[in-house]
């Protein structure tokens, strides 16, 4: 029941109540049952009441329950309904307002939140609890904490666990390294499997593209070695070339990554090349400089090298990127080592 159904029945309860054969007794035990009969309703009346009454009518709460319990109780059924008359009235008057009510601009405060560095941990960090002196215990718990790890920093420290002297961390990093190699491979035979069937050229450039990504993924993730490294190297470059010679529009992101496999290949000349036609069409500047500042490298051109970070230096880059930075440019004439910047590199 509502709090207006509630009020309605004390109504009724009280009229029935003055009609009662009671009312017409002159005993005192009669006056007395009458008296707490009332008040009992009155009591109802009250609370039902307060519980509609608008938000800014509601306190003091004692003071204004107590008030309402003194108009039903001096009048009897006239109170109860002048109460009900007065909420009805009250809540219109309230629900006009609402639907009156415009929006008012409101001037936020300004808040200077200073920028914080995000610290993770570096492989040092991490190959240090997973040392053999370090209780198994807390060993495990490091090992299963690498699943939250970018998988090319974490699958060389899983590769180098495979050797280890405990049964159970070889186990597990055996089956992190091989539930992760089983999944691109599983996506890559989807991948081949759905090939033959495309005939639209989009959807043969996609497919494409896809073999090339997770081919590159398997090199870029360490999950290939030796020369099965090269074998899926040689795999991505030759689906993206596929997929550039269906003559579609070309795309930054597809010359990106043939532009990495060049790279990783040794062929600085064709890796530049795919790097600038990136660039050109569109690839973030922030993505492909830094490939393009390790190919001058590669080839001792260091000035160019210097003349790509300086370049880089007025860009918002990780910190990783800003130490090395800061070392081309010259920034500080002095370079502290104990800067937690530099500590990923040292």
């Amino acid at each position: 029941m509502t709090p207006l159904h509630w009020t309605w029945a004390a109504v009724l309860a009280d009229l029935g109540l003055i009609v009662s054969p009671s009312m017409s007794s002159t005993s005192l035990l009669s006056f007395t049952q009458v008296v707490l009969a009332h008040t009992m309703i009155c009591i109802v009346v009250a609370l039902a009441t307060y519980l509609m009454l608008p938000g800014r009518f509601k306190q003091p709460r004692v003071a204004v329950t107590g008030l309402l319990f003194c108009f039903a109780f001096i009048a009897p059924v006239l109170g109860a309904l002048g109460l009900l008359a007065l909420v009805r009235t009250q809540l219109r008057q309230t629900l006009a307002q609402a639907q009156r009510a415009t929006p008012v601009p409101v001037q936020l405060p300004v808040y200077d939140v200073p920028a914080r560095e995000i610290r993770r941990g570096g492989q040092g960090a991490i190959r240090s609890r997973l040392g053999e002196q370090v209780p198994q215990t807390l060993r495990m718990q490091s090992l299963l904490t690498l699943q939250a790890v970018p998988s090319r920093v974490s699958n060389p420290i899983l590769e180098d666990l495979l050797g280890d002297g405990t049964d159970d961390v070889r186990l597990v990093a055996f089956g992190m390294l091989d539930s992760e190699e089983k999944k691109i491979a599983g996506q890559i035979r989807a991948a081949l499997q759905r090939l033959p069937g495309l005939s639209a050229l989009s959807q043969r450039f996609e497919c494409l593209r896809q073999l090339a990504e997770l081919h590159w993924e398997l090199v870029y993730a360490c999950l290939a070695q030796g020369e099965l490294r090269q074998h899926m190297l040689g795999q991505a470059a030759h689906y993206a070339d596929e997929a550039l010679a269906l003559g579609q529009a070309p795309e930054s992101g597809l010359i990106f990554l043939r532009g990495r496999i060049w790279l990783e290949q040794g062929a600085l000349q064709d890796a530049q090349q795919a790097m600038q036609q990136a660039l050109d069409l569109g690839q973030p500047s922030t993505s492909v400089w830094p490939y393009q500042a390790e190919i001058a490298f590669r080839r001792r051109d260091f000035a160019q090298v210097r003349q790509i970070m300086q370049q880089l230096s007025g860009l918002n880059m990780a910190s990783r990127t800003r130490a090395v930075e800061d070392f081309w440019v010259q920034r500080h004439s002095e370079i502290n080592y104990s800067d937690q910047r530099f500590l990923p590199h040292i």
